[in-house]
């Protein structure tokens, strides 16, 4: 994280999060070890031994972090208004009457994971990298993310973490849909491309004498 960054989260959690220092512990230090923690998936003893405070020291500002920055959803997570069609659609003929009740696209992305050597084998992904299968959405206008799920293990195939987003009360509203690539089904919520269909001919390319589809992605 760059410096800028850091004191701009301060300076938000501060005053929207209502984050306040204690009588030996800043603000800054706060939110130094929540970094620490949930970047290098650091065990409380870790956080102990580079900041030297006790566990419950610890414990107690990686809480209060913690609820600063839910403070802030509201200011950073806005639903999108499902009755509204998306400008990216209605202002262009190629799209406008037929993505209308369209509301984003999603899509699962491979993040680095770091877990326990027992779990290893469930988070090592096809190209044998540990990581989380996170399955995100946004909406077309400023490509914001709208939803995301994290936590399935890198070998979890994409059709299943979308499942279980709609366990984890992920909603799409009645009649609307989002875009998705191949790796999902084709679902009244979820349009996947037309298998054997080119969509974009400047991303075929031609191999053993076929010529087959590298990636069909409609707005996006």
């Amino acid at each position: 994280m760059k410096l800028e960054v850091f004191h701009f989260l301060c300076s938000e959690l501060k005053s929207k999060g209502r984050l306040t220092p204690s009588r030996h512990i800043t603000v800054e230090e706060q939110i130094a070890m929540f970094l620490y923690t949930v970047a290098r998936a650091a065990s409380n003893r870790d956080v102990q031994e580079r900041f030297q405070h006790s566990g419950e020291t610890v414990s107690r500002h990686f809480h209060a972090v913690l609820n600063a920055i839910n403070r802030l959803v509201p200011d950073y997570i806005k639903l999108l208004n499902p009755t509204e069609i998306p400008t990216t659609i209605s202002s262009n003929s190629k799209f406008y009457n037929f993505f209308n009740d369209c509301i984003g696209a999603l899509d699962g992305t491979h993040i680095a994971a770091k877990v326990p050597e027992v779990k290893a084998a469930a988070f090592r992904n096809r190209k044998g990298q540990l990581s989380q299968n996170v399955l995100a959405c946004c909406e077309f206008d400023n490509s914001l993310f709208i939803y995301v799920l994290a936590g399935w293990e890198g070998s979890a195939h994409d059709g299943a973490v979308l499942e279980a987003a709609f366990d984890a009360e992920f909603k799409v509203p009645t009649g609307k849909y989002y875009l998705g690539d191949a790796g999902y089904g084709l679902t009244p919520w979820c349009i996947t491309p037309y298998r054997g269909t080119r969509y974009h001919l400047h991303e075929w390319s031609k191999s053993n004498n076929r010529y087959s589809s590298v990636s069909a992605i409609y707005l996006l």
